[in-house]
């Protein structure tokens, strides 16, 4: 987003609440998944891989799917049109709204990616 651009939190509330709801079903599908295989800590060291918990490699590949580069003329259009947060902001904002992405890591309360007070709708 370019510098000085704040995002129409009106027009994008629908889809970050889409996100925050997205990213609970998501996980809950991953433990399911890895529960069926044996694996039930997911920030254990029963399935490290690379260095990163089954936990760490969902929330990475989280952002992953965000990565973005765009013009600053093109992020101030999508801030002011578009319904979607930008790449930044849908990652940022949803795991900073999902403790388990603070456990995951090791993240202390109050810290920036991981709020005293996060949003939950569901």
């Amino acid at each position: 987003m370019a510098p000085g651009q704040n995002l129409n939190g009106r027009l994008t509330l629908g889809e970050n609440s889409a996100d925050n709801g997205g990213i609970r079903i998501a996980f809950r599908a991953l433990q399911t998944t890895l529960a069926k295989q044996g694996i039930t800590d997911l920030d254990g060291k029963q399935d490290v891989k690379d260095g990163y918990t089954p936990a760490q490699r969902f929330f990475i590949s989280f952002g992953q799917v965000w990565c973005e580069n765009q013009r600053p003329e093109a992020a101030i259009n999508q801030a002011k049109t578009n319904p979607h947060s930008t790449g930044q902001w849908r990652t940022d904002g949803t795991v900073q709204n999902f403790d388990e992405f603070g456990k995951a890591f090791g993240c202390k309360v109050g810290q920036p990616m991981m709020p005293e007070t996060s949003c939950r709708v569901w």
